[in-house]
């Protein structure tokens, strides 16, 4: 008997009878919110990080574009490589309560203290402020890859039915939802609202340290919610091999499936693109655009509005459309989304006056967000599928492996994506260090054209090469009840 097979039968000898019957049984709507709860960790997090850090470091605090991306590469690389230790640690860990649950639970506070520091930045400039920046995005980063991928990696364990996973997901997208409003809301509306909100330096510190109390909060919820559920989860079974030699074998044996090749490249060229468009779409609303604050919160907004609008749309997919065909359709209608209202601007097509202009913004917002929405529910739950299918294949289950590897991806993704926007600003000889000066600026109309063209139409292409992998992908839902039926066996 190999290796893989005595895991395999160590692993049903070890676990009890009653977990098969568990994980079969639906859980509650009660527990998917305050699991889902811990996804507002996520959430507040990247609207922080994707909405405004960009503009706040080069256009408040006066980094250079080159440097603030720099940055945002160098602490999203150390995340990604971080990523698979960390997933390989939750899935051998064995205590009293469970796999995942305690290293959530030691992850929580860091990732909300070094939150509230990064929007809390001394006057520093040169190469002292990107050192201080640098710091805390580390400490941010892999704080809060420490509690999502376990977080992530529990919800693949919570039920073994191909319909009941996207129901969870969808759970966590509704509270994801909620805290994308809540920080949207919090930064236009309360904080940064005004002519020059945006550029007022002293109101990131207090909207930081909000949302970073809001996040200990339903953190600690989702945490406790977990371990109710402990009885549900994988029973581990410990390797005969050291950390490192342990990580290697299983990182390669993760990548000898080749469903999760597929998604591992998907994601990759995903990310590039939406890292691009993502860092730019503040500077983009603002100077090309030429939106005040109250129009980049209605823009942002509708994008809120169209990621509640995804979620009855996706419970009305789950069970009738392959997750593959609304992942493949969902991109291809967030890269014109993208591209489509910029290169209309730039042809003249659009009518003149500001009010077309936001309304164009707004609703290729709502087409963005319900297309996020969909993709991001079917594209998780595809992935358990996945993890199902390598425990077929390998005799073992990789649920932390697998969704820290394609955090990995999307990370180191959107690292690139970050420094490509960096650096292509300063290319463009965007004045960020003039505006962080104060006083008037002008932005000549051919910086702002290419401004234009890199967050829209280029976000977009490097972004449809994805179509290619995830198009490829064959994991249905007759393989997959296949898949089960042979696990049970």
């Amino acid at each position: 008997m190999n290796t893989v097979s005595i895991e395999a039968a160590a692993l049903q000898n070890a676990a009890p009878p009653s977990i098969a019957s568990l994980r079969a049984a639906k859980l509650s709507m009660g527990f998917k919110a305050a699991y889902g709860a811990g996804q507002i960790v996520d959430s507040l997090t990247q609207v922080f990080l994707n909405a405004f850090f960009f503009f706040y470091i080069t256009n408040v605090c006066g980094l250079s574009g080159t440097l603030t991306g720099l940055g945002m590469f160098l602490a999203l690389s150390v995340d990604a490589v971080a990523d698979p230790v960390i997933g390989s640690m939750s899935d051998n860990l064995k205590t009293r309560w469970g796999r995942r649950v305690p290293v959530m639970a030691f992850s929580l506070l860091p990732v909300c203290v070094s939150l509230g520091l990064l929007f809390s930045i001394p006057h520093l400039a040169g190469w002292g402020l990107f050192a201080y920046t640098l710091a805390l995005l580390l400490a941010l980063r892999v704080s809060i890859s420490g509690f999502m991928v376990p977080f992530l990696g529990l919800g693949a364990e919570l039920s073994d039915d191909y319909d009941e996973r996207s129901s969870i997901v969808a759970w966590r997208a509704i509270v994801g939802m909620l805290a994308t409003l809540l920080g949207y809301v919090l930064g236009f509306g309360v904080f940064l609202h005004g002519t020059n909100g945006l550029l007022e330096r002293h109101a990131y510190s207090p909207f930081g340290w909000i949302c970073a109390a809001v996040m200990f909060l339903t953190g600690a919820l989702s945490v406790h919610a977990s371990l109710r559920e402990l009885p549900r989860m994988t029973v581990t079974i410990s390797s005969q091999h050291q950390f490192w030699g342990r990580l290697y074998l299983e990182v390669r044996e993760v990548f000898r499936n080749p469903s999760f090749r597929l998604l591992f490249g998907g994601v990759l060229f995903f990310f590039v693109g939406q890292g691009v468009g993502l860092t730019l779409a503040l500077d983009g609303s603002k100077y090309f655009w030429g939106f005040d604050a109250n129009q980049i919160q209605a823009v942002a907004l509708a994008s809120v509005a169209g990621l509640a609008l995804g979620l009855p749309i996706s419970f009305a997919l789950i069970g009738r459309v392959e997750k593959r065909t609304v992942v493949v359709a969902g991109i291809i209608i967030i890269c014109l989304a993208l591209s489509l209202p910029v290169l209309a601007q730039l042809l003249g097509l659009l009518p003149a006056g500001m009010f077309f202009r936001v309304a164009v913004q707004a609703g290729a917002g709502v087409i963005n967000g319900v297309m996020v929405c969909v993709v991001s529910i079917s594209f998780q739950s595809a992935l358990a599928d996945a993890v199902d299918e390598h425990e077929h294949l390998f005799g073992t289950r990789r649920e932390g492996l697998y969704f820290a590897a394609l955090s990995f991806a999307g990370k180191a993704a959107t690292g690139v994506g970050s420094l490509l926007s960096g650096v292509l600003l300063d290319a463009i000889h965007f004045p960020s260090q003039a505006i962080a000066a104060g006083g008037a600026v002008t932005i000549a109309p051919q910086v702002m054209g290419h401004l234009g063209l890199i967050a829209g139409p280029a976000a977009g292409l490097v972004t449809a090469v994805s179509v290619g992998f995830f198009s490829r992908y064959k994991l249905n839902r007759a393989a997959h009840a296949v898949i089960r039926r042979e696990i049970g066996r």
